[in-house]
């Protein structure tokens, strides 16, 4: 169904007239009728009269279940990014019925996600992520590689690193199919996280090194600052491990992750770098 309240309050923004925006299109009287919801144009009609007012299809349907869920699932990644798990999904629960594969799979993501960090149900985790692996058939579909992306992480969380390792060696050739611009802010999650895999679990110093200068650049190209706090405490973190000491470049990497997590108020990755500063200025 068209809203038709949509047509007529942007043709009155470009100042234009019922019988200008009929022009060679249509007449007067049906774009009277389309505004008041009284009729629907053939789609040629439609597609010109949406043209000329810089307007597209999805802007003026409404009771459209794709346009509906999109909106939704858009307000649900801002309350994901903020780690707002809970609020995840009270919003997920106004979703009644999703048809779209992508969606689908964009859902199911974020709502195993959250159910995990507030329920720490890492067995249920483990069974809905693989339950997405299997419903989704690209694997480089963004969400499948998140969900794979997760197992590992539940593995580490449930300390079995073999499996976990698992996961975490598909995600390079995995993510190399992506378009990562395309998903900023997960691009730079599965960085963050691989990153610690290699640092943490992999014991691979120089793969992680190489890996968040990537992860750094790909950040200031997106001017995005998502993560760039991990980032930076994994660096520092990294020149420890290589050198067996606080070197200079190490505490600088602390002090920007403090400063870029502040900013972010990410109070976890905060309390990190200010613990290994703390005991630096007790040595």
């Amino acid at each position: 169904m068209i809203n038709g309240l949509i047509i007529k309050k942007r043709r009155k923004e470009l100042h234009i007239s019922q019988k200008e925006l009929a022009e060679e299109i249509t007449t007067q009287g049906t774009i009277s009728a389309l505004e008041r919801n009284s009729t629907s144009p053939n789609s040629d009609i439609l597609t010109k009269i949406l043209e000329r007012l810089s307007l597209s299809l999805t802007d003026v349907l409404v009771g459209n279940e794709k346009v509906d869920n999109q909106k939704l699932l858009a307000a649900t990644d801002k309350c994901f990014m903020n780690y707002d798990y809970h609020t995840v999904l009270t919003t997920l629960k106004k979703i009644k019925k999703i048809t779209d594969p992508h969606q689908r799979a964009h859902y199911q993501f974020l709502k195993t996600d959250a159910k995990m960090w507030v329920k720490k149900d890492y067995d249920d985790a483990i069974f809905e992520y693989n339950q997405l692996l299997q419903e989704t058939n690209d694997r480089t579909e963004i969400y499948a590689v998140l969900a794979t992306c997760e197992l590992g992480i539940v593995y580490s969380l449930k300390q079995d690193l073999e499996k976990s390792a698992f996961y975490f060696k598909k995600l390079p050739a995995l993510m190399k199919k992506l378009d990562l611009n395309q998903h900023v802010f997960w691009s730079l999650s599965l960085f963050a996280n691989l990153s610690e895999f290699y640092l943490n679990i992999d014991h691979q110093v120089d793969k992680c090194q190489n890996l968040l200068s990537e992860a750094l650049h790909f950040a200031k190209k997106n001017n995005s600052p998502f993560f760039v706090d991990s980032f930076y405490l994994l660096s520092a973190e990294a020149l420890y491990a290589k050198n067996g000491k606080w070197t200079t470049e190490a505490i600088d990497d602390l002090t920007k992750s403090c400063v870029f997590a502040e900013f972010l108020d990410d109070k976890l990755e905060l309390a990190k770098a200010q613990k290994h500063l703390a005991q630096i200025d007790q040595q």
